[in-house]
């Protein structure tokens, strides 16, 4: 599945550092992040995590049958994210898994975020606890 596009504005940038208290200088200092090796601002991390966590969200794809959140593994960021990029989620099913109660089950899915030049800016195992339907 891939979820829509979203571009990351300065708005974002700027109510995640609000809401977080990170403002760190790369996120935040334009002349401060021009003397970095990314040659200027770069998008919290943790903001390109919430923002692909979203995007999913939004396909309805899990419906209303989340139960909570059990895991994010093998998480990487090989590239910075710059604010007017526009990101999107390619998601695949990596194991479902049965639990002790058969009206539950475990999912685990792969995200990988990529970006307007369709490069890997984030990657993760997303592992979830789902209501399962009984036929």
């Amino acid at each position: 599945m891939r979820t829509n596009g979203l571009t990351i504005t300065e708005t974002h940038m700027v109510n995640f550092a609000c809401l977080t208290g990170d403002f760190l200088p790369l996120h935040m200092d334009k002349e401060y992040a021009k003397k970095t090796i990314y040659g200027g601002r770069v998008v919290h991390g943790s903001l390109t995590y919430c923002l692909a966590v979203g995007l999913v969200g939004l396909t309805n794809w899990y419906e209303d049958s989340i139960i909570g959140l059990l895991g994010v593994d093998s998480m990487r960021l090989p590239r910075p994210v710059k604010p007017g990029d526009t990101i999107h989620v390619d998601v695949k099913v990596i194991s479902k898994n049965e639990t002790s109660k058969k009206d539950k089950g475990i999912l685990t899915l792969f995200y990988m975020v990529m970006n307007q030049r369709d490069e890997e800016v984030l990657s993760m195992e997303y592992t979830i606890m789902m209501h399962r339907k009984i036929l």
